[in-house]
């Protein structure tokens, strides 16, 4: 029937770690978004599919920057230039929490005529080179979200193929580290009805199989070590006529790699050389996150974090997990504490910011807190 190429979470306009910053001052983080995603538009033109489909979550919030909007503008003239068109779901990170609040894909959809867009918090259903595409974006509850489905299913057609679109967390899969992700819905698989001969999710960022009938597609760069970093990201081919889907790797995914550290007994200049030995060999330019087991506090208070990263050239941020020794913790107490305006980047850096620029907020709080030290004093 087609050959589909399914985009999924590309969350463009996402600044983690906040501090890691190129020459130009741009995160380094956001600007491997946005290149994952210009290599998926590569991709997409390379494999000349029948169509595409985006899963949801192209936006990391429902009010992305000028820059953000500008790579997702043209990304699909490319595509609509090559005579592609395509179906696209909003997710949980873009699609706006209050009903008639603008929404991206509102300007998107009055551009490009040629992709059908479901954002407003309807289901539809879309004809794709043979294939009918059953879109469904986010809404507000997982009640709303059951009565689309069910719209959904009274639109499927027996004469041809039917491919269902979601952006949903399933109750089948295992707990995540991370939590519940800002505007989450989940629903059994049971939910999708027996007439849809694929369904392809979007909002899990691990590329993964759940059944023999659906998939989840993962996102198209690594996110955090919350979210199987180990598990290839790229885009998914969907050949409706083999009934088969395959994953293509992106090269250029920022590596996440985790190493572990014996470090009980390990003096402050011990600790340093053990980390540089074991993260020997990780890729370069990664994140390294390093566990440092039964680690003295007392010992690990020595070290700044600066030796740690110095440790690891080649590494664009080194993450370390100290698992301290009981014995140690109780003689020498809690955690340690850095000054405030790290605190408060550290806290800033994993808070869910939608329509805020994080890098200004931290920038405003550092500011907040140097006043008022100056005022104490």
């Amino acid at each position: 029937m087609a050959r589909l190429v399914a985009i999924g979470d590309a969350h463009l306009g996402r600044t983690h770690l906040a501090h890691l910053r190129d020459e130009q001052g741009r995160n380094h983080r956001e600007e491997d978004f946005l290149r994952s995603f210009a290599w998926a538009i590569d991709e997409t033109l390379r494999l000349e599919p029948d169509g595409f489909v985006w899963l949801g979550d192209i936006f990391d919030h429902a009010r992305p920057t000028y820059r953000t909007f500008a790579h997702v503008l043209a990304g699909l003239q490319r595509l609509t230039d090559a005579g592609l068109r395509g179906v696209a779901i909003s997710g949980n990170h873009d699609t706006p929490r209050v009903r008639g609040t603008g929404s991206p894909y509102d300007a998107l959809e009055r551009v490009f005529p040629n992709v059908t867009f479901a954002w407003r918090m309807e289901s539809l259903a879309a004809e794709l080179a043979g294939v009918v595409v059953h879109a469904v974006p986010q809404t507000l509850s997982v009640d709303e979200l059951r009565t689309q489905l069910e719209a959904a299913a009274g639109r499927v057609r027996a004469d041809a193929v039917n491919l269902l679109l979601a952006h949903v967390a399933l109750t089948s899969l295992p707990a995540r580290a991370h939590g519940r992700d800002i505007n989450e819905l989940e629903i059994e698989e049971a939910a999708f009805a027996k007439g849809f001969d694929l369904v392809v999710l979007g909002h899990y960022h691990a590329h993964q199989q759940v059944s023999k009938r659906t998939w989840y597609a993962g996102s198209t760069d690594t996110f955090s070590f919350a979210d199987a970093p180990e598990v290839p990201k790229g885009v998914l081919v969907l050949d409706t006529d083999e009934g088969s889907v395959e994953l293509i790797d992106n090269p250029h995914a920022r590596p996440l790699t985790t190493v572990s550290v014996a470090a009980s007994g390990l003096s402050a200049g011990e600790l340093v050389d053990a980390v540089e030995r074991a993260a020997t060999g990780s890729p370069e330019g990664g994140i390294v996150r390093v566990y440092l087991n039964e680690v003295d506090p007392a010992s690990f208070r020595q070290v700044a974090s600066e030796r740690f990263q110095e440790a690891v050239p080649g590494a664009l941020h080194v993450q370390i997990e100290p698992d301290r020794a009981d014995e140690a913790l109780a003689l020498q107490g809690g955690p340690v504490i850095g000054s405030l305006e790290q605190e408060w980047t550290d806290y800033v850096e994993v808070q869910e910011l939608p329509g805020l620029d994080r890098p200004r907020v931290i920038r405003l709080g550092a500011r907040f807190l140097e006043e008022a030290r100056g005022e104490a004093v």
